[in-house]
């Protein structure tokens, strides 16, 4: 084992947000608690070419956002959680009046039908959406157990990233906003969550979603930070239900 100070950054491009995580991440000024991570074998450089890649790559979408209140562009990453519904970080489509999906070379609007700003999780109704829904498993994952971040980093390409999880922990960080802290039960992982990246799905080798991505650590290139299926559930079914627009609040600081 060992321990280190870490702090987080949301990882959207366009979005800057970032909290320092102390010790038992509670943010406050007193001195931190080192915390203690488990050190891992690099994860499998392999993975990113397995088959399972290829079969999963349709469910994993590119979303563009536009916020005419602070003139702000931002790209981020989703996954095909229900028919017509994509979930992604609720801080990519912050404050946005225009959202697009792109689902291979179609371009799609899209309408943000569920906008949680504490766990930073966003649903859209994504309408004529040709992919397939990806399963969720809710059990927690094996410590140093292989798996792959999926998204589209810079807002570019697909990639998969391969990754290993380093722990699964109750986080108490700031909302998007940093208005407040909330509790998010979120895996820790071995592996780059890169800009653009942020809202793409954690899945392992049979191809199930463990946690959606959404921050990196700012001084630890290679931890990155997903929300648990398991965090994450209710929010999937509020999605699958819901079919009027909601607010999507103001951009992120």
């Amino acid at each position: 084992m060992r321990s280190k100070l870490l702090a987080v950054c949301l990882v959207a491009i366009g979005a800057t947000g970032c909290g320092a995580i102390r010790g038992s991440f509670d943010l406050v000024a007193e001195e931190p608690t080192p915390i203690a991570i488990t050190t891992l074998a690099a994860p499998d450089a392999t993975l990113a070419d397995s088959a399972i890649v290829a079969e999963v790559a349709r469910s994993v979408v590119k979303i563009h956002t536009e916020a005419l209140q602070c003139a702000r562009t931002v790209d981020g990453s989703g996954v095909v959680v229900a028919p017509n519904r994509v979930m992604s970080a609720a801080h990519t489509v912050a404050g946005a009046d225009v959202v697009r999906v792109w689902a291979g070379d179609r371009e799609i609007p899209a309408t943000v039908v569920v906008f949680d700003p504490a766990m930073d999780v966003a649903v859209l109704d994504v309408p004529d959406l040709h992919a397939p829904t990806l399963a969720m498993d809710q059990r927690t994952a094996v410590i140093g157990a292989d798996a792959l971040v999926l998204g589209y980093p810079g807002g570019a390409q697909f990639v998969a990233t391969p990754a290993r999880i380093r722990r699964v922990m109750e986080l108490l960080v700031p909302d998007i906003y940093r208005t407040t802290t909330v509790n998010r039960e979120v895996y820790v992982i071995r592996g780059p969550i890169r800009r653009g990246g942020s809202g793409g799905p954690l899945i392992d080798l049979n191809g199930h979603v463990l946690g959606i991505s959404f921050g990196a650590a700012i001084d630890d290139p290679e931890t990155g930070f997903v929300l648990t299926a398991k965090q994450v559930s209710a929010m999937v079914t509020d999605g699958a239900r819901a079919n009027k627009p909601v607010a999507t609040g103001a951009c992120t600081p």
